[in-house]
């Protein structure tokens, strides 16, 4: 949603308290978050409120195109593999930030 509407963007942030619907990272700037369409675009979704959620970058990486798909990403919660491993990422991330540096100048991630 980079070059979309901005404004609904904003919205779409407010409307979920500035927090991904995944994996309910907070980020009160916004930053770390990014607008997703629950039925995308090239499905003849609608750029609306209602079709888009707050995911974080990660939880938006993994997160299936296909509506079906996405429902199920979408309800495996906090005990789902995709949700854990991007928890235990993140973790890694914070902790030894150092090590993520080295393994993206390696390209292993």
């Amino acid at each position: 949603m980079q070059n979309r509407d901005k404004y609904l963007r904003t919205k779409t942030l407010k409307r979920y308290n500035f927090t991904c619907q995944k994996c309910k990272l907070e980020d009160k700037t916004g930053k770390k978050l990014e607008a997703h369409h629950i039925i995308p675009l090239y499905a003849r979704g609608k750029d609306e409120i209602d079709n888009i959620i707050t995911l974080c970058f990660d939880c938006h990486r993994y997160a299936p195109n296909d509506f079906e798909e996405f429902k199920e990403y979408i309800k495996d919660e906090i005990e789902g593999i995709v949700t854990a491993l991007i928890k235990a990422f993140k973790k890694v991330k914070a902790e030894n930030p150092e090590l993520i540096e080295e393994m993206e100048k390696e390209n292993v991630r």
